[in-house]
């Protein structure tokens, strides 16, 4: 279970994860990206490296958004669906050991807020260049 909740962390921190409607957006640059998760009453810092493919990726569509999910959960871990983008949101679904669960990742280029129906919180920034 840990790991289950730890692949999705790192889903949504790496992804801090948007995708573009009709005209590309840029919800997330590549770089280095710093925040906090919060989830079953622990609070953990986060640390990705975005690189340029990730972030393209992430700015795409929903077609390339699940493409990139399912890169870094892989659908024999977690189940993704109804994966949507409506501008700098993404919303979509994963179903883990059974266990559904809605995230909502807000995105403004230079940080990230999101939300699950589990009642995990995280939030990121890009902090400079990868390392």
């Amino acid at each position: 279970m840990k790991a289950i909740r730890n692949i999705v962390l790192l889903a949504i921190s790496a992804m801090a994860c948007g995708v573009q409607p009709s005209e590309a957006a840029d919800r997330m640059r590549a770089g280095l990206w710093e925040g906090t998760w919060t989830g079953a009453g622990v609070t953990r810092a986060t640390s990705n490296c975005m690189a340029q493919g990730d972030v393209d990726a992430i700015n795409g569509d929903a077609a390339s958004v699940k493409a990139y999910l399912e890169k870094i959960i892989p659908p024999s871990i977690c189940k993704l669906t109804d994966i949507h983008v409506d501008g700098s949101r993404i919303i979509y679904t994963s179903v883990c050991s059974g266990k559904q669960n809605v995230i909502t990742t807000n995105y403004h280029g230079e940080s990230f807020e999101s939300v699950d129906t589990g009642g995990a919180k995280s939030s990121a920034k890009r902090v400079g260049s990868c390392k």
